[in-house]
């Protein structure tokens, strides 16, 4: 009786060390390097992404927002007349509000609130992939009807195939890595046991992207034809992954 219950103790112990083991990420049972390579490439932008609005302001809700609809069709039949695709040209957002006048005495306290108006807005952005045309096409937004101009932003447009080879880039940079740790240590390398890629390959700018921004603005009479001038300069697609190596003698 006394070795049967030897033997049951040790199948025993042994299921349990073999549970415990399962539930042990594979790197923390083995000697193992992690190290984190990068990779990054400066790149020219190929697409320009011009953000601007029409918006109406008239004292009846109805008369804004009819007259802002009015409005808007002209920029954007503007924009397809350019030869601009109807995919590149998306709404962003169109609200009406009422617009009040404020009255405060001495003391900052508000005294008096009065509705002055109904203020339309129709927000819109277009895609230009021909970006040496952009600062054409916003100045004459413009002065078709586009009196809140957001801005214009640049992006590289497929960075998927250019990110992938960073990708491979970025773990031969682990690699070398690691390789220089164990070398100076007479180890080795053995077999990958982890490869922690980034949440998604993002091209990050190397500065803040290139934007030009004007309130409601309107070009000077002498000035409607002059192009706003803008420089899309660079951007700077960077990856990185995080390998894990079982360390041999």
């Amino acid at each position: 009786m006394s070795l049967l219950r030897i033997s049951l103790s040790c199948v025993f112990l042994s299921f349990a060390a073999n549970a415990h083991a399962q539930d042990v990420p594979l790197k923390d049972q083995l000697p193992h390097i992690t190290t984190t390579g990068s990779a990054h490439a400066d790149v020219v932008p190929d697409l320009a992404i011009i953000s601007f609005a029409v918006v109406t302001e008239r004292p009846a809700a109805s008369a804004a927002a009819a007259d802002n609809a009015a409005a808007t069709q002209a920029v954007v039949g503007e924009v397809k007349a350019q030869g601009i695709d109807a995919k590149d040209i998306r709404t962003v957002s169109v609200t009406l509000s009422p617009v009040y006048d404020e009255s405060r005495d001495a003391s900052g306290h508000l005294v008096k609130h009065t509705l002055r108006a109904y203020s339309a807005r129709n927000a819109l952005e277009v895609r230009v992939h021909a970006i040496d045309k952009a600062g054409a096409l916003a100045r004459q937004l413009i002065e078709k009807g586009a009196n809140n101009f957001g801005g214009i932003t640049f992006e590289v447009e497929h960075p998927e195939t250019r990110l992938r080879a960073l990708q491979a880039e970025a773990t031969k940079d682990a690699l070398s890595r690691a390789q220089s740790y164990v070398d100076a240590l007479g180890l080795r390398l053995g077999r990958v046991i982890e490869i922690v890629p980034p949440g998604e390959g993002t091209p990050y700018p190397a500065a803040p992207r290139a934007k030009l921004a004007m309130a409601a603005a309107m070009p000077a009479p002498e000035a409607a034809s002059a192009a706003i001038p803008i420089e899309a300069g660079i951007e700077t697609l960077e990856t990185s992954v995080t390998v894990t190596w079982e360390l041999v003698q």
